[in-house]
């Protein structure tokens, strides 16, 4: 693919990101939490061509038929979400490469939309019997273990997002009328809910005994540099690496991270009241996401 004469000849990865993301949000008004997502999804392309070392090299090495073979081999290797998401993060790029005259032309319609017809694939949860067994085996007498407790607790009880746990605060829990309070994301609505016996009591072990000393108002730090927890995997990690420990074995099509907790909450939930409590309880805007 020929570029225009004043292409990214030096122009690294790294810089190509931080441009692409400038006009992901300032000019197609695209949240964070997509840009991350989207981000991901270009990093594993850029990874499939070669990865380059400058954006001239990605540039100069994609083009119809290139393209076209990427797509088949993540089809091959990946599911209809996944899927999903790296056609619409490639098609927005492709259109940006274009829009800043790094490419010569607009290559983004040779990427397909994905269509998930709806009910056609219901999300399949963690077993209730997989995640009491998954509590019941952390070792809450060390920090580690301590905070691992409380994130799961915080996410199967409640149902809520993994980014609403990263980003919940100190000041977002009432002890004295036992309530909590889990922020907005993916432009959501917020959650608040009772604070249970068996939440507050993780919350409180964890803040009391394991949480590093920090006048950050995060509750979730990391261990050892006491930073909030800002990577989006990280609590799927923090999930998946307790499942292993236990010896877990998650039933086929199940995740292994936040996603199969906030599930289960669902599949907990249906049929136990009214569908628009449900909604709420999950935080969404639009019912059909739930749905």
């Amino acid at each position: 693919m020929l570029l225009p004469p004043h292409g990214p000849a030096l122009m690294t990865l790294p810089t190509l990101r931080e441009q692409y993301s400038h006009h992901a949000l300032a000019i197609r008004n695209v949240c964070e939490d997509t840009l991350k997502a989207r981000l991901i999804s270009l990093d594993r392309l850029f990874d499939y061509f070669g990865p380059p070392t400058t954006a001239a090299e990605l540039f100069d090495s994609i083009n119809h038929a290139t393209l076209t073979a990427f797509l088949l081999d993540y089809a091959a290797r990946y599911g209809p979400g996944s899927r999903q998401n790296m056609h619409s993060a490639a098609r927005g790029f492709l259109r940006f490469a274009y829009e800043e005259q790094f490419m010569a032309h607009d290559l983004s319609a040779l990427v397909p939309t994905v269509r998930r017809r709806a009910m056609a694939e219901l999300p399949k949860a963690l077993p209730d019997a997989c995640i009491s067994a998954l509590e019941e085996s952390i070792d809450r007498s060390c920090p580690a273990g301590r905070r691992d407790a409380a994130i799961v607790c915080l996410l199967s009880t409640y149902g809520v997002r993994g980014a609403q746990v990263r980003r919940l605060c100190l000041e977002h829990i009432d002890w004295h009328n036992q309530r909590i309070h889990f922020p907005p994301v993916k432009r959501g609505r917020p959650i608040e809910q009772h604070l249970t016996d068996k939440a507050g009591n993780r919350l409180a072990d964890y803040i009391t005994n394991g949480r590093p000393p920090s006048p950050l108002p995060e509750v979730f730090l990391t261990l050892t540099t006491a930073v909030p927890l800002s990577d989006s995997s990280h609590l799927s990690k923090v999930i998946h690496r307790r499942l292993d420990r236990a010896g877990l074995i998650v039933p086929k099509g199940v995740s292994h991270g936040t996603h199969g907790l906030r599930h289960a909450f669902a599949v907990r939930m249906t049929g136990q009241g009214p569908f628009k409590d449900v909604v709420d309880m999950l935080g969404y805007r639009d019912p059909s996401s739930t749905m």
